[in-house]
């Protein structure tokens, strides 16, 4: 009566119900040497059964609750499937820490909602001055706030370091020197935890695979891995990769420079700008009256400044600041480790002193930010009627109060955007949707630029300065109306790249020398990536574009060509007669044509 999970005899006391009669208590027996299958017997209605399929259950040990097991394959009391509601929650199995369910009646497979361990525990806690536990090397988690002093409130979830998963242990060691390295060299403590994350997942290769020393791990290998893991990313091999170069820098081990080369990363595409487009904006702002005040600043300051989510969240009450007449907000950027500052409007220095104003009524001098989180927020009733204000500053996930608030207003409104879908929003969309406003709005790339506190132009132009379709029919309108080459003829729209009619500012030709060199006015042709080999000589050029809005330049050009002109002949200068003279040829076609389409 044992199989090679159950003792029938020790463990079965008749729980079973006979399907035929609903009697329960029917008996265990044999096994059938047919089916392979156990057979039981109701001593009610006599009759036999067979068990429908193999009964296998297996004990399992909580990974983070010793002493508490799970069974296979065995039906949970008090667990509830959340699709269909049934009482039918069986355990299928255990993986990477997270109990995995299936309920048998809808088939619906479901993980462990949260692990709770130490960092989740502190993470959603409202304790924002945990104990930092001092320094150990031989411990399982460290508390990496004792090495790197480069941390603040939003690190508070993500401070300590586990290494309890990373076997074999040899491999383990060397994690943790890597780790001690990135903290001394003040990584971030969200760079060291990715770093972390991929080094977790090699090392359950290197057991999977039985390596036992840093000797075993070649190219080859590497390339297996990367076969295996099918998904491979910037940040998986990235940390893989300092692992290597620093390990071996230092002497920790050997291993080849080149077993991870540039070619394994997989091809990056520089993403474009995706704000909220203008519909949806216009439609937030005029309805954010009904969100909490609290909420509604955190637009208006975050929009407004252009800052990143984490700025925002450690934005400091003394932000802002008066000069004579003139506000400005100073803020402090960890990104850059640098301090920011820009002008405001007396409205939105107003903004930010109501909510200095809420915060000190709150909690007095106790609370160093302009912002903090909450509790109890809803995600059905716009105006968050149970709103619990926590000294915790602005978290990193989804449960962000300005991200839930929006989010809530655009569903209870049914907020939807221009091709009448259903609006999304994330709070890192203000600083695009911000810049690019100010982009379409006519401000120099410079300024736009400035705002941002960006150190290169190129930053701004492809990530934060979206060109939207109604700025492109702005600047290219007036030239569609009349476009000549430099030998005075009709230019077709397909004739140039995609680049020139998306953003012409971009192509534009504004050279206004009053010297020997002729000032040029109009636009360049060539793609943007395409080197020029006139040097200048514009009107000659066959991708030179004129149009109507330069004709009283064109002409005022022509003139002083033509002066030129003459005084070059008159002291022999033939190569500058040669250059003068045709230039006012070319140029005297193109005036020739923009007249005539004018008329």
């Amino acid at each position: 009566m044992k199989d090679e999970y159950i003792d029938w005899e020790r463990d079965y006391h008749g729980e079973f119900i006979c399907p035929e009669c609903d009697a329960p208590g029917i008996s265990a027996r044999g096994i059938r040497k047919k089916s392979g299958k156990r057979h039981f017997g109701c001593p009610t209605c006599k009759k036999k059964q067979e068990e429908s399929c193999e009964i296998s259950i297996i004990k399992i040990e909580d990974p983070l609750n010793p002493g508490v097991n799970w069974y296979t394959n065995h039906r949970i009391g008090g667990f509830i499937c959340p699709k269909c509601q049934a009482e039918d929650i069986y355990l299928t199995g255990i993986r990477f820490g997270k109990k995995r369910f299936q309920c048998k009646s809808c088939k619906h497979r479901q993980l462990d909602s949260l692990i709770l361990s130490n960092v989740n525990v502190s993470h959603y806690s409202d304790n924002t001055s945990s104990a930092i536990k001092s320094f150990d090397w031989k411990d399982e988690q460290w508390d990496l706030r004792t090495i790197n002093p480069n941390f603040d409130d939003r690190d508070r979830g993500i401070h300590l370091a586990n290494f309890a998963n990373i076997h074999p242990v040899w491999f383990k060691v060397e994690v943790k020197k890597y780790v001690k390295h990135l903290c001394k060299t003040g990584r971030s403590l969200s760079t060291i935890q990715q770093d972390l994350s991929t080094l977790r997942r090699f090392s359950r290769y290197l057991v999977r695979e039985n390596i036992s020393s840093f000797d075993e791990i070649n190219r080859s290998l590497i390339l297996d891995y990367l076969v295996r893991e099918q998904k491979v990313n910037k940040l998986k091999l990235s940390g893989l990769r300092k692992l290597f170069t620093i390990g071996t820098t230092k002497g920790w081990f050997d291993i080849d420079q080149d077993i991870i080369r540039d070619a394994d990363y997989p091809k990056q595409y520089q993403s474009n700008p995706d704000p909220i487009s203008d519909q949806v904006r216009e439609q937030v702002e005029q309805n954010l009256h009904l969100l909490p005040d609290p909420i509604a600043r955190m637009w208006l300051i975050g929009y407004f400044s252009a800052m990143r989510p984490s700025e925002l969240a450690l934005l400091k009450r003394d932000c802002l600041v008066r000069e004579g007449q003139h506000w400005k907000l100073i803020w402090h950027r960890k990104k850059t480790d640098d301090y920011h500052e820009i002008p405001i409007s007396r409205t939105v220095a107003k903004v930010v002193q109501d909510q200095q104003e809420y915060i000190q009524n709150l909690w007095g001098d106790k609370w160093d930010y302009l912002f903090c989180h909450y509790h109890n927020l809803s995600k059905t009733d716009v105006s968050q009627p149970q709103l619990e204000p926590v000294t915790k500053v602005l978290p990193i996930h989804a449960n962000h109060p300005l991200s839930v608030g929006i989010r809530t207003l655009i569903t209870v409104l049914d907020i939807r955007d221009e091709n009448g879908l259903l609006a999304k929003f994330q709070s890192k969309l203000l600083r695009s949707t911000r810049l690019t406003e100010l982009f379409a709005q006519g401000h120099d790339l410079a300024v736009v630029s400035a705002w941002a506190g960006h150190k290169q132009f190129a930053t701004t132009a492809t990530h934060y300065t979206e060109v939207s379709c109604n700025l492109i029919e702005k600047e290219t309108g007036h030239i569609q109306k009349a476009l000549v080459n430099s030998n005075g003829h009709r230019i077709l729209y397909e004739s140039f790249p995609k680049s020139f009619w998306e953003t012409p500012i971009s192509h534009k030709l504004e050279l206004t020398q009053t010297h020997v060199n002729t000032p040029i006015y109009g636009y360049c042709g060539l793609p943007l990536n395409q080197d020029c080999h006139k040097s200048r000589a514009c009107y000659t050029c066959e991708c030179f574009v004129a149009t109507i809005e330069k004709l009283p330049q064109y002409i005022n050009t022509l003139n002083e060509l033509r002066a030129k002109l003459i005084k070059a002949m008159s002291v022999g200068q033939e190569v500058l007669v040669e250059q003068f003279g045709r230039q006012a040829e070319q140029l005297d076609k193109i005036i020739a044509s923009l007249q005539q389409g004018a008329a």
